[in-house]
């Protein structure tokens, strides 16, 4: 077993996803963008505080939005750390 982070990045089913993901945004006070857009600053703020920036990071995604995860892999900080799911293990 090795110590690492995941994250996903995935498209909300319509309105619906957006509806409730703004639901919980609200009730929490966390940004109702931040975790749809996963920025590079998103994810150290999260990882940081944990001592988590000096482990693998596991990206997860539908690949519906390509841009999150070259924003990732392009950061300075975090880009070494980024690892994906290889396509033949994806179904």
């Amino acid at each position: 077993s090795v110590i690492h982070s995941r994250t996903k990045s995935r498209t909300l089913a319509g309105d619906p996803g957006f509806t409730l993901l703004g639901t919980v945004a609200r009730k929490s006070g966390c940004d109702p963008a931040a975790a749809l857009e996963m920025r590079p600053d998103y994810i150290k703020a999260i990882l940081d505080p944990l001592g988590m920036l000096q482990y693998p990071i596991v990206v997860i995604t539908d690949d519906r939005h390509s841009a999150v995860l070259a924003r990732l892999l392009a950061d300075p900080d975090i880009g070494h750390l980024i690892r994906t799911v290889p396509e033949e293990a994806c179904w």
